[in-house]
């Protein structure tokens, strides 16, 4: 690098023609900077320190400079236009269609034999290829939805557990496995750390990991206090922005689950019935401070709206297809009412405090749910917990944000004021230790949250195992 002047550099080019100085250029420097002072506009070469660049004669002005000849620019590169696209084909997709090897955009190989579904090695035994009535394909067992096909002979599913849930949920597109797509995700997979003992899932070491189970593609989040605070002010801003003046004692017969939460997927059956278990058995504990329950947080919406309607279609389905969860006449009374609730948070308790109302029995030993002498629990029951209710008018969006934030900042204990205000950035964080069911029970869907209760109750035979 040379600090002097332009002159300068201009002559130290012209004079070594911008090559290396080491190895035998550097013999040539030796001996010309022997008894030269050292000057503010020198430079370093190869360990001569504040060099500068010989003149003419003792008291001589530098020879100027003649001016640099520019280098040829180089003669660009034309590109190669790309390939436009193959309009998206028209033709059913059957069972035949899927046949063989795919990569999908999250990162799992994928290979479909018969109506057998492998991911990543793993054969899905319960999750086969569906099919409808006129032999067309309806979805990969109950995790992906088939949407149709996309352009260049791609597969676009929906990842949700139903159709009639399946409209704002994530896309998974299936790409074939040719020579050239496997070249290109193997590079994609390599360069995600995705290599070792972990591109064998079934062999993998404690340092590896299953691509495409943990979404390969996804950014990397930068965990750390900032990033918790961050969020905490989304949090904050949003319900803040929309909630209605005070708090409101709502009682849990008016609350269904919000069409967006837990990924639209809805709640738990087995996470109602262990929180109503513990209610029996142990006793309701109401809030105080920031200790107990969690503060539900609520929609006000019409049964009218749009969203309005999606939960009720939403939360209709989950009703008729699970038993364990209270009556459907118990739920048709609300939606036959002008508006009703939707829970954005603490959804799982409204409904295991309904359990109790309807004196359901309970999925584990028929136990039926009495209230008893609790007086506590008959509070919460018949009139309600005191609730942050939102105005209707919030987008889907954002109650996906709020929803997915009041799960995953669990650790964050915060507080309302009585007029219904907060400031959820000043919460502070509870670093005592809390069991991993607990934890875990916060930031899964309905499914995955069914299989970690029964993982907690030891329960090893069920109707509900493998759906």
């Amino acid at each position: 690098r040379h600090s002097g002047s332009r002159s300068q550099r201009v002559w130290f080019v012209r004079l070594f023609g911008g090559r290396s100085l080491s190895g035998g250029m550097g013999c040539c420097l030796e001996g010309l900077t022997a008894q030269k002072p050292k000057s503010s506009g020198g430079c370093s070469i190869a360990g001569y320190e504040d060099w500068d660049p010989p003149t003419n004669g003792h008291n001589s002005k530098a020879v100027a400079p003649e001016p640099a000849v520019a280098a040829p620019a180089p003669t660009p590169v034309p590109e190669v236009p790309k390939r436009p696209p193959k309009p998206a084909p028209t033709t059913p997709i059957t069972l035949e269609t899927l046949q063989g090897d795919w990569v999908n955009s999250v990162g799992a190989k994928i290979q479909v034999t018969g109506t057998e579904v492998s991911l990543n090695g793993m054969v899905m035994k319960v999750h086969p290829v569906m099919l409808n009535e006129d032999g067309t394909v309806s979805s990969i067992g109950r995790i992906w939805q088939l949407r149709g096909w996309l352009e260049d002979e791609r597969v676009e599913f929906k990842e949700a557990p139903s159709r009639e849930v399946m409209e704002f949920a994530r896309s998974v597109v299936w790409t074939r496995a040719t020579d050239e797509h496997m070249q290109a995700w193997t590079k994609q997979m390599n360069s995600l750390g995705y290599a070792g003992s972990s591109q064998d899932p079934l062999k993998r070491g404690v340092e590896g990991c299953c691509p495409g189970t943990c979404d390969a593609k996804a950014k990397v989040a930068v965990e750390g206090e900032d990033k918790d605070r961050e969020e905490l002010k989304i949090l904050n801003n949003l319900i803040s922005e929309w909630r209605e003046p005070g708090m409101t004692v709502v009682p849990p017969r008016l609350v269904i689950p919000d069409f967006s939460n837990r990924g639209h997927t809805g709640l738990s059956v087995e996470h109602v019935h262990y929180l109503a278990t513990s209610f029996r058995d142990k006793g309701f504990q109401p809030r105080k401070g920031n200790q107990g329950h969690d503060i539900p947080v609520l929609v006000r919406e019409p049964t009218s709206s749009e969203l309005g309607r999606k939960s009720i279609q939403n939360w209709r389905s989950k009703v008729s297809d699970e038993a364990g969860f209270p009556p459907s006449q118990h739920y048709e009374r609300l939606f036959a009412q002008s508006e009703f609730y939707t829970s954005l948070g603490n959804g799982h308790f409204n409904q295991a405090l309904n359990l109790f109302g309807n004196e359901c029995r309970s999925i584990y030993g028929n136990k039926q749910y009495i209230i008893g002498n609790d007086v506590a629990l008959r509070n919460a029951v018949e009139e309600g917990v005191n609730s942050i209710v939102l105005r209707p008018g919030i987008p889907l969006r954002d109650r996906e944000t709020i929803s997915r934030l009041l799960n995953s900042k669990r650790e964050y204990k915060w507080n309302v004021n009585p007029d219904g205000s907060l400031d959820i950035t000043d919460a502070k964080e509870d670093t005592s230790t809390c069991k991993q069911f607990e934890a875990m029970s916060k930031v899964l869907d309905s499914v995955e949250l069914n299989c970690l209760v029964r993982a907690e109750l030891g329960v090893k035979e069920s109707h509900r195992i493998g759906q």
